[in-house]
C-alpha cells in the first residue's frame, strides 16, 4: 500500500515536482542572456547620452552667463575650458596684469564625457592645457571650436556663434577651418 498525504495525492508524485530540471534552467538563462544583449547597450548608451547633454547644457549655460554679465557689467569676461581638469568656468578680466584672476561658476564635465580640444580662429588648437575664449563688454564670444567626446569613442562638436554666443551641435566629428 502506498502512503498518502492528508490530501490524498501519492507522496512519490509530491517529491518529483518540488525544483525546475537543469533543461527549464539553461532556457531561462538563454533567454535572460538574449534579452540582456539587446537592451544593455540601448541603456548604456542613453546613460551616455544624457551625460552628453548635460555637459552641452553647462558649456551653454556658463558662455551665456558670461555673456550677460559683460554686457550688464561693461567688462571683458573670459570663459576658460580647462582640457585636462575637464573643467568649465568664467571670470571677468583681472584689473591689473599679472593678478590671478578668480574664477565663477565652476563646472566640472559629467562622468564618461571628456574634453578632447578647443579651437579658435585667433588661437591654436589645443587638448592640453587651458584656453579662455573672450566675451567683449559687447556681448561678442570669440569663436571657437570645443570637441567633446562620450564613451564609445563618439564625438560631438560645438561651435560657438560670436554674436549670438549660442552654439551649434553636432553628433559627429567636423573639422572646421578659419580663413
Amino acid at each position: 500500500m502506498m502512503r498518502t498525504s492528508g490530501t490524498g495525492t501519492p507522496r512519490s508524485r509530491l517529491s518529483s515536482r518540488r525544483g525546475f530540471t537543469l533543461l527549464e534552467l539553461m532556457i531561462v538563462l538563454v533567454i535572460i542572456g538574449i534579452t540582456m544583449g539587446y537592451i544593455g547597450p540601448r541603456i548604456f548608451s542613453g546613460l551616455l547620452a544624457s551625460n552628453m547633454d548635460r555637459a552641452i547644457r553647462d558649456i551653454m549655460s556658463v558662455i551665456q552667463v558670461a555673456r550677460s554679465s559683460a554686457i550688464t557689467q561693461h567688462k571683458t569676461y573670459f570663459v576658460r575650458f580647462d582640457i585636462d581638469g575637464e573643467k568649465i568656468a568664467l571670470y571677468p578680466m583681472p584689473e591689473s596684469s599679472g593678478q590671478e584672476p578668480e574664477m565663477l561658476r565652476e563646472r566640472s564635465l559629467p562622468d564618461g564625457v571628456v574634453l578632447r580640444g578647443i579651437k579658435s580662429p585667433y588661437q591654436q588648437k589645443k587638448d592640453k592645457g587651458e584656453m579662455d575664449l573672450r566675451v567683449t563688454p559687447e556681448g561678442v564670444v570669440e569663436q571657437g571650436v570645443i570637441y567633446l567626446e562620450a564613451g564609445l569613442g563618439k564625438t560631438y562638436t560645438l561651435v560657438i556663434k560670436p554674436f549670438s554666443g549660442t552654439v551649434k551641435i553636432y553628433d559627429h566629428y567636423i573639422e572646421v577651418t578659419y580663413g
